[in-house]
């Protein structure tokens, strides 16, 4: 059985709409705090885990520098 590579064409960061601090959502599963304590990222290449307020954060899209699209 053959495994097949997916190709990533975004990644994820979430900003702290406080303090205006972006953490990339791929965290290679440690949980990282924002500069000001509001919000602490988990996650790796499958899921985001965010902890906080949902009116503290946002998420942003970002489309990779080597992707063709």
């Amino acid at each position: 059985m053959s495994k097949k590579k997916i190709k990533k064409e975004i990644e994820m960061y979430v900003k702290c709409l406080k303090c205006g601090e972006e953490i990339k959502g791929d965290t290679n599963k440690k949980m990282i705090p924002c500069k000001c304590g509001t919000i602490e990222v988990d996650g790796c290449e499958f899921y985001i885990r965010i902890i906080g307020n949902k009116q503290d954060y946002k998420m942003i899209p970002r489309k990779l520098k080597n992707s063709t699209n």
